[in-house]
Parts: structure tokens; sequence; C-alpha cells
């Protein structure tokens, strides 16, 4: 079976070791992600890997340069890419420690930046006081749910310092569907009147962000033009994002 698996990955070997692709997307299920980078970041094609077989089939059924790898063991030719992904991917692992090993491993084949998509668990504590909670929070398909300070921690470790955050799709009231009371069961997806009974009415007194875009630069000759260039990708939509505190500060 691992001899099938290397045989597999040696066509993206070679693809990338001839700089055939712009970047690496870490965890890419079906595909989705490889292509919202495409979109984008507009640095090229994409070509993804993740642990799910299954996955793997669907994305490359949609046309997608998609193999079944490891990451944290994943060997491929370092800075082959200008940046690596990992959209909606890091909340699944099974802990920091993990993240921590794919993150360093991954990042030795990008020559630019790592861009990361991770749900929001920052605000338990005060969505608990008001009796409630985001649904994403409790999950048990989500063992890893990284803070930003574990974040920084991760980073500082690795010599990378200060990266871009930013706070997308905010939630300003408990009337969000994705605002749930905090005694519904464990893997609620959604709020259900029927289901969960009537749930507290608030106008939060600050904005709950649904997700944080993370960007970590790995090369140190880039501008702040070309920086900015570069986190600007994903703050187009007015008044659905906002910037953060660099980490670390």
């Amino acid at each position: 079976m691992a001899a099938a698996k290397n045989a597999e990955l040696e066509e993206p070997l070679r693809l990338l070791a001839e700089g055939e692709f712009g970047f690496i997307d870490g965890g890419c299920g079906t595909g989705g992600s490889i292509e919202y980078c495409e979109k984008t970041f507009r640095r090229g094609h994409g070509i993804g890997f993740d642990s799910s077989a299954k996955k793997i089939e669907l994305a490359q059924a949609a046309g997608h340069k998609a193999y079944e790898a490891n990451l944290a063991s994943l060997s491929l030719p370092e800075k082959c890419v200008s940046f690596v992904s990992f959209l909606d991917v890091l909340e699944h692992f099974p802990d920091v420690q993990t993240t921590e090993s794919v993150l360093k491993n991954m990042a030795m084949l990008a020559r630019d930046f790592i861009f990361i998509r991770h749900p929001n668990f920052e605000d338990i504590g005060y969505l608990k006081e008001h009796g409630l909670k985001l649904d994403w929070t409790d999950w048990h398909g989500h063992p890893n749910p990284m803070l930003l300070s574990e974040f920084d921690a991760m980073f500082c470790s690795q010599g990378w310092f200060a990266p871009s955050v930013f706070g997308q799709k905010p939630i300003h009231s408990s009337a969000h569907p994705s605002i749930i009371p905090i005694d519904a069961p464990r893997d609620t997806v959604g709020y259900d009147l029927e289901k969960h009974g009537v749930k507290p009415s608030l106008q939060f007194d600050r904005p709950i962000y649904s997700q944080f875009d993370i960007f970590v630069c790995l090369n140190s000759d880039l501008s702040n033009k070309e920086w900015r260039n570069i986190t600007k990708s994903v703050v187009k939509s007015r008044n659905r994002t906002r910037a953060v505190a660099p980490l670390g500060i």
C-alpha cells in the first residue's frame, strides 16, 4: 500500500519540481478551497493534499490536481510554491502539537507566505455568560479549537512574528443562526426554535467574528506594498471584514 501511494506522488513531485503550481492547499477536501485560493490570490494553479481518499476522489472528479497524503510527513521540494493554505482544516487535527508539526513541515515548501482560515473559538466565555454559544465550538469534529494566542505562541516558536489577522463575517446579535442556546446538544448545526426553544435576545457589544484569516509572511524581501496586496485579497467585501491587531502585540 505504501509503495502504491509513493507511486501516486511521483507526478506531483515532478510537477512541483518544475514549478507548475502557485500554491499547495493542505487539507483540500473536495477541492473548493483550491478553487477559492486560485481566484483570490491569482498566483497560479493549486495542488491539494488530504488524508481522506474519498474526498480526494471527489476533488479529482471535479478536475483538481489532488492527492492523498499525510501533511505532517509529506516530503516535497523546498520552496516549490509561492504559498501554502489551510482553509477550515486545523480545527480538525487532534491537537496543537499535530498542527505545529504540519505547519512546520508545510512552511518549508513555500517561498512567500502561509494562509490560514480558522473558525472563531475566542468568544466562548463571553457567549456563555449570556446563555449562548456558537454552534461549531463543541462539535466532535473540532477537537483542536485553537485560540489566536495559541497561534501566536506557535508562530513565535518558529520565528514567524506579527502575522496579519483579519476577523471575517461579523455576527452582531444572537439572532444569527449559528448562535444557539448554551444547552443545545453537541454537534448542533444552526438554530432551530422547535428543537432548542427560545434563545436569549441580545445585541452584542462587540463583533463576534465567524472566522479569522491569518497570514504569516515567510519572505523577508517582500515590501510592505507587496504584503498589503497579498492580504487585501481577503478584505474585498465591504462591511464584512475587519483587521485585528497583529498577534504578538
